[in-house]
Formats: structure tokens, C-alpha cells, sequence
């Protein structure tokens, strides 16, 4: 993780506990659907293509 990522990552992790229950569920599905997302990246590539 670079630096850039780090700073917003901090910045997600402090943000997080001031957030409503709604806003929270809703950025943990976008989290989960990124990483989702970057497994089947790495699937294809490891596959060939």
C-alpha cells in the first residue's frame, strides 16, 4: 500500500464511527464489491486473460 492509499484509508477509518448505520452498510457493500472485483482481476489474469 503506498502512501496515498494509506492517507485515505486513516482517513475512512476515522470518518467510519461518526457515520449512521445506513451510510456504514452502504460502504461496507462497496468495499466488499471492490475487493469482489479485484479477485476476479486476479483470477483472469492468473488464467491468462
Amino acid at each position: 500500500m503506498n502512501e496515498k492509499e494509506k492517507h485515505i484509508a486513516e482517513t475512512v477509518a476515522a470518518a467510519v464511527p461518526k457515520l449512521d448505520d445506513f451510510t456504514k452498510g452502504y460502504l461496507l457493500g462497496q468495499v466488499e464489491a471492490m475487493a469482489h472485483q479485484k479477485e476476479v482481476e486476479k483470477e483472469s489474469v492468473e488464467k491468462g486473460g
